[in-house]
């Protein structure tokens, strides 16, 4: 429909008020006078935008020139001078551990920009010195990865600021630090080998080859005499960090619900609007909807996915669903639909399921490593089946090659038996990470554009952890990760998210890896696989409202869908494309964000 035909039907509705009523329907706000970027099928930039309240909500009027919008202004009409401002559609982040933001910003710290070893533990103490802990009390931080630093820091690094409370630090993805405070809560001595665990100077037999115990010979003090030992440092990779068996106590559901207040706020800063929890589990779904009965919630939830799946059978799973007398429950604000699996691990911890085995296995594992995964073909296809016959969507987390070849065959063997009895069945299933879909065995992009499979990336591990997916994978298969422009290119339609708490959760940094596919540490991997800014802001809007079936009403701009928007301080939206860099000052450049056209985030000096 064009732009003309639309203002044409707005003025129809016009005069057919005018006739019933006596009064024209005019707007409630303009904005104006700016360059307002629709991300509509055309990617149109207009000069204005008109919003119409009704008791069900905001709803855009019209999108055009000033003079065409301003024909809808009444007398009550607020309008905002953008003074040649750019607007956006509200940012959607396909992939965000939301529970986890506001409890680290209160109560943790953020370890995912330290680069040495004395950023770690400087970190630390700033943390310690904020919250000054009493005796015994936790401290916790998130966010490492050893591959960043000249060396792996140790509990004795950590011991020397913080003593005598118990820290606990967890890793990006699967791995846990801990200092020798946690080792004494545990009942361990270094000086008492009566107290040392069968796992302390050798692993379990029961170890897989990404489950690793980081130890470090020191001298040791052992029945009064001096010994050279290979104790544990504090680091546990893997399924190793099951043997660390105290741990700091779970946030209390009143600091859950103020976390999601400050989470959304923190959130709507960024200017995103939306978002999608991966498998919030029913006390983070308890604590989302309290915050949302007392207002705080300032954003959407647009999907809750009941997960995580991996090991269980499919009569537990049959059960667990038959337990559920509903799915997709739940308004625009918070609805909890979809399902979450999991079939392998993370190119960071050497344990994606890959067809070539990981690089410099000699010397780190001494036999090939392939990765993990959870299920052969025939079991996880018995598992989809149960929520699949059930109705509800499935979304998987796959890393490697293989497990996202697995997936694919699955997710197009189940959708062609649902089409074929209901060709229109709208299937929305995702491929959560996708990082290998063009290696040698497993050539995936024709089937995931043929089923409609949708590719949830994340841009922002290449900024964030480039570097120690580059030494696992190798700089050839790293350049094919997370494959952009391929994807666009084959028909497949990719939806962004970033992953936290594994990676920073400003939405900016995504954009940045999808315009440049460089790293933290200036290296860019593959400029081949990057992609324009028009179809980076369409994965970041429209493709994600498309993800959770919310498209129809929100992802772009456009009449008679949601007034969720983000005002930057910016005059071309272009010029992050012409110089990429410029996308690091969008953080501090949100003017306003509108949820349903009201302001969950304003700035300070801008009038709105």
């Amino acid at each position: 429909m064009s732009l003309r035909s639309v203002l044409l039907g707005v003025a129809v509705l016009a005069l057919a008020g005018s006739r019933s009523t006596g009064e024209a329907i005019t707007a409630d706000r303009i904005l104006h006078n700016g360059r307002i970027v629709t991300v509509d099928s055309n990617f149109r930039i207009a000069e204005a935008l008109a919003i119409r309240f009704s008791p069900a909500g905001s709803e855009i009027m019209a999108v055009g020139s000033n003079s065409e919008v301003m024909a809808l202004r009444g007398p009550d009409t607020r309008l905002t001078d953008l003074q040649g401002r750019v607007v956006i559609p509200g940012l959607i982040d396909s992939h965000l551990h939301f529970s986890l933001l506001g409890i680290e910003a209160a109560f943790e710290a953020d370890l995912r920009r330290s680069m040495t070893v004395s950023d770690v533990v400087q970190d630390i103490k700033r943390l310690a010195e904020r919250r000054k802990p009493a005796s015994g009390q936790w401290l916790v931080a998130r966010g490492w990865d050893e591959h960043k630093y000249e060396r792996p820091f140790t509990r004795w690094d950590i011991d020397a600021v913080v003593p005598d409370n118990p820290v606990q630090l967890e890793r990006v993805y699967r791995g846990l630090a801990v200092n020798t405070a946690v080792f004494k809560l545990m009942g361990i001595r270094d000086d008492d080998p009566s107290s040392w665990p069968d796992w302390w100077l050798k692993d379990p037999a029961s170890f897989t080859l990404d489950d690793r115990i980081v130890r470090e010979t020191r001298n040791v003090t052992v029945n009064g005499q001096p010994r050279q030992l290979p104790v544990p440092t504090g680091m546990f990779l893997g399924n190793a960090v099951q043997l660390i068996k105290v741990r700091a106590p779970a946030p209390s559901l009143e600091d859950q619900v103020l976390a999601v207040r400050y989470g959304s706020e923190e959130m709507t800063r960024l200017g995103v609007t939306g978002i999608v929890d991966p498998g919030g589990g029913r006390r983070v779904m308890r604590s989302y909807q309290e915050a949302y009965r007392r207002g705080w919630l300032k954003f959407r939830i647009l999907q809750v996915y009941e997960g995580m799946w991996n090991t269980q059978k499919p009569e537990e799973i049959a059960a667990h669903f038959d337990s559920i007398p509903f799915q997709n429950l739940g308004d625009r604000f918070l609805r909890w639909r979809g399902t979450k699996w999991q079939i392998d691990g993370g190119a960071g911890t050497r344990s994606s399921w890959v067809s070539e085995p990981f690089v410099d296995w000699e010397k780190i594992e001494g036999k090939p490593n392939h990765g993990y995964h959870w299920a052969e073909d025939p079991e996880r296809e018995a598992q989809l089946r149960r929520v699949v016959d059930r109705g509800w969507e499935v979304h998987t987390h796959a890393t490697g090659d293989e497990g996202q070849r697995q997936t694919v065959d699955l997710y197009a063997k189940l959708m062609s038996e649902i089409r074929t009895k209901n060709p229109s069945a709208d299937l929305r299933w995702s491929v959560i990470h996708a990082y290998l879909p063009m290696e040698k065995g497993s050539q995936m992009l024709e089937k995931m554009a043929k089923n409609g499979i949708i590719a949830a990336v994340n841009p922002s591990f290449i900024w964030h952890q480039g570097r120690s997916f580059a030494k696992n994978l190798g700089r050839e298969r790293m350049a094919r990760l997370q494959p952009f422009r391929s994807y666009l290119k084959a028909g497949v339609k990719i939806a962004v998210g970033s992953d936290y708490g594994t990676s920073p959760y400003s939405p900016w940094i995504g954009m940045y890896a999808l315009l440049t596919r460089k790293d933290l540490w200036g290296d860019v991997h593959n400029a081949n696989e990057t992609i324009g800014l028009q179809d980076a802001l369409r994965a970041m809007t429209i493709n994600n409202a498309f993800l959770t079936y919310s498209n129809e009403w929100t992802g772009s701009l456009e009449p008679g869908k949601v007034a969720d928007l983000v005002v930057l301080d910016l005059r071309d939206i272009n010029e992050l494309e012409r110089n990429p860099e410029r996308i690091w000052d969008m953080e501090k450049s949100v003017l306003l964000t509108l949820v349903d056209g009201r302001p969950a985030f304003q700035r300070d000096g801008f009038r709105f």
